[in-house]
């Protein structure tokens, strides 16, 4: 064995020196890669860029896709192959070959593309790397000979939906399909140690019954499943034709006429000992059974979960004799990879009644059953999940509908139910180093929706129409809420539309005023002054007057006196250049001061807030409103003190006139009438700016005007 190792090394190095020469003149533009190893340390983009490749290699045996791809051994590693059909048609197991092609960066590891192939002898199969099931799964040894052991689970025959389709970016098409999976003589064989597993393929017949939970030897080339991603998945191993798995230990004679073990009696401190790994032969009575997935037996009082792809269906309460492989659940322990057969039907098992989580652990995957309220229902595409409140605790409960059905309409939640069901410890948080383990949740598997009975139907007033009642008067809230702000949005339209309309009518009005006043000054006001100034002539001429001509000369000149003056004052009255010039406050200064410049009162202004412009109309009511107050604390009321006050909010304006005169009360009289006369008319300002008027009074008390605008 070592010369023929050393031959071939040999071999392979000539070979590896003749590549890197020139062919026919030619001199090559890249050296080629002459070993497995070096292909498969490229990288991916390396790879891509289709390094030339010539290598000498031993054939292993084909690959998928079958005839266009195969492994070859330089004596070191292997590699995986992709050729045209026509030059792997030839091939065969052991014949030395030199390959000619590029590199290809494949899904996962770099491959060899080849274009030529020619065989140059024939040599013996490289001895296999030794190799644990575990070490596959570090996902480093894609197209390599490998040698593992472990305990046969099960064997089928291949389907054709178990063969993968074409890897994308294969360069060549396959020619016809595979032969030996046509004639059904490609098995999977899935083989087992300790929690690892592995699937492999073996071609040629098999005698399934002297394999499974046999020990095997298994010599076979080594590939992937991976992602898009170029991640591993998990590996598989393919057998070449007439490889053959050697049996290292047959199967245990534990068949099922051999006399059943107990359910309790499994994984059991020294109940394994010398039979771990291997097959087991139970006997119970069906509780529930999902065919092709799953089934549930009791043996006594102890319950079991079988793992069986057997399709044909079981009712509860057949009896079964099961064999499989024991292997730790989530808590309780579960037979995988099993096989029954059905022995008789015997009355159909009765549910354990559960009073406390502690029950629950004793009953893991047995029927049980439960009163508790229902509080939450959820249906999805296949199932529906409920949520049970028990002794303050919420359980999960779960019903498969493949069909697609809608679960039970009487199925409201605070219903107060019964529940039947298989019991499932959930075992999801973290437990103890060492020692008991005691989980404190579990959930409900219904078979059926006849495992829930409504005992008791929800009251009316449940938290569900609570909400929707609720979410009513929201929605009547919400609806009310809108109609009070469309409405004040149209007032408040409105009321802009009317104050605009004001403030236009009183800019005509104010145009028209000032118009008039300038026609009263140009023509009555000049004739009066000029009336007046020749009374005054005609007086100082008196002397050759008698005493009744000089008197009523005297009164004519006193009256036109009179009418200028109120000519002057309507004048000023009908004008609002006052406001021209200044602002509000200022203007009320200016007013205040101006009619009590001739008279000893003790007179101030004072503004609040963040003075501000207001419109023309606001501006000249307010001006008029303060005017016609100070001239009643004037004339009326005697006030040896007035203060104005006027005060700016955010939205708001408030005018304030006090004086500390003789005051009144509402039904006092007044001289002629011009006290109403006046109030009255600050009243009607306030009105036609939409404000408020308020006036305190008293006899000696002094009075106090306020008036508050909107602006």
């Amino acid at each position: 064995m070592h010369r023929f190792r050393l031959s071939f090394q040999c071999l392979t190095l000539l070979l590896s020196l003749a590549a890197q020469s020139p062919l026919c003149g030619d001199e090559p533009t890249r050296t080629p890669l002459t070993t497995a190893h070096q292909v498969r340390a490229l990288g991916e983009e390396v790879a891509r860029s289709e390094v030339p490749v010539r290598i000498v290699g031993v054939v292993m045996g084909r690959a998928d896709p079958e005839g266009i791809a195969f492994v070859i051994h330089d004596g070191a590693e292997g590699i995986y192959v992709q050729a045209p059909a026509d030059l792997v048609a030839g091939l065969e197991r052991g014949q030395l070959v030199e390959i000619q092609g590029v590199t290809d960066p494949g899904g996962y590891a770099p491959y060899v593309v080849a274009d030529h192939l020619k065989v140059v002898g024939q040599r013996r199969i490289p001895e296999p790397t030794p190799a644990t099931l575990h070490n596959l799964y570090a996902g480093q040894m894609d197209a390599q000979w490998v040698e593992v052991t472990g305990i046969v689970r099960s064997v089928k025959p291949i389907a054709p939906t178990d063969a993968a389709p074409l890897p994308p970016g294969t360069r060549f098409k396959p020619r016809t399909k595979r032969k030996a999976l046509d004639e059904a003589r490609v098995y999977k064989l899935k083989l087992a140690y300790g929690d690892t597993r592995v699937m492999v393929e073996v071609t040629g017949p098999l005698d399934p019954d002297a394999l499974v939970d046999a020990e095997v030897r298994l010599r076979a080339l080594c590939f992937n499943l991976h992602n898009r991603n170029r991640q591993f998945v998990k590996p598989f191993l393919q057998m070449p034709a007439g490889v053959s798995p050697e049996i290292v230990a047959p199967p245990p004679s534990d068949t099922l006429e051999q006399k059943p073990r107990s359910i309790a009696s499994l994984l059991q401190f020294g109940s394994e000992s010398g039979r771990y790994g291997h097959r087991v032969h139970l006997r119970g009575i069906v509780v529930h059974h999902q065919p092709g997935a799953y089934l549930w037996l009791r043996d006594g009082q102890a319950c079991l979960r079988v793992e069986t792809e057997q399709d044909e269906v079981l009712q509860p309460g057949d009896q079964v004799d099961v064999l499989g492989f024991p292997h730790p659940g989530e808590y309780s322990p579960v037979l995988q990879d099993a096989m029954f057969r059905r022995t008789a039907h015997l009355p159909v098992p009765q549910p354990t009644v559960l009073d406390t989580v502690s029950d629950a652990l004793r009953n893991d995957a047995n029927l049980v059953q439960l009163q508790a309220r229902l509080t939450e229902v959820r249906q999805f595409p296949e199932s529906a999940e409920l949520t049970l409140e028990w002794h303050d605790t919420p359980i999960r409960a779960i019903l498969h509908t493949p069909d697609g059905k809608p679960y039970p309409a009487s199925w409201e939640t605070g219903s107060i139910v019964n529940v039947r069901g298989i019991c499932e410890v959930v075992a999801d948080e973290p437990g103890p180093l060492g020692g008991l383990w005691i989980p404190r949740r579990f959930t409900l598997l219904l078979r059926s929706p006849d495992d829930l009975t409504v005992l008791h139907p929800p009251p009316w007033w449940n938290a569900e129409r609570i909400v929707w009642l609720l979410s009513g008067f929201l929605l009547i809230a919400l609806g009310t809420i809108a109609v009070v702000m469309w409405i004040s949005r149209q007032r408040l339209k409105e009321q802009m539309h009317r104050r605009s309309m004001a403030e236009t009518e009183f800019s005509a009005i104010l145009r028209e005023r000032n118009r008039l006043a300038r026609e009263i000054h140009d023509t009555l006001s000049q004739s009066l002054g000029a009336i007046s100034v020749q009374l005054e002539l005609a007086r100082t001429h008196a002397n050759e007057m008698s005493d009744p001509m000089r008197a009523n000369l005297a009164a004519a000149h006193k009256m036109t006196r009179d009418a200028l003056a109120e000519a002057r004052n309507s004048i000023w009255n009908m004008r609002s250049q006052v406001l021209e010039g200044c602002d509000l406050s200022e203007a009320l200064e200016r007013i205040l001061r101006q009619l009590t410049a001739d008279q000893d009162v003790t007179t101030s202004v004072q503004v609040v807030g963040e003075k501000r412009r207001l419109s023309p109309l606001v501006e000249n009511n307010l001006l008029r409103i303060g005017q016609e107050a100070i001239n009643n604390a004037l004339k009326h009321a005697e006030a040896s003190t007035i203060n104005v006050s006027l005060e700016f909010d955010h939205r708001q304006v408030s005018l304030s006139v006090e004086d500390d005169g003789t005051g009144f009360t509402d039904t006092a009289p007044s001289d002629n009438g011009r006290q109403s006369y006046g109030l009255l008319g600050i009243r009607e300002r306030a009105n036609l700016l939409d404000g408020e008027v308020h006036i305190e009074s008293g006899p000696q008390r002094g009075t106090r005007v306020v008036v508050r605008i909107v602006d």
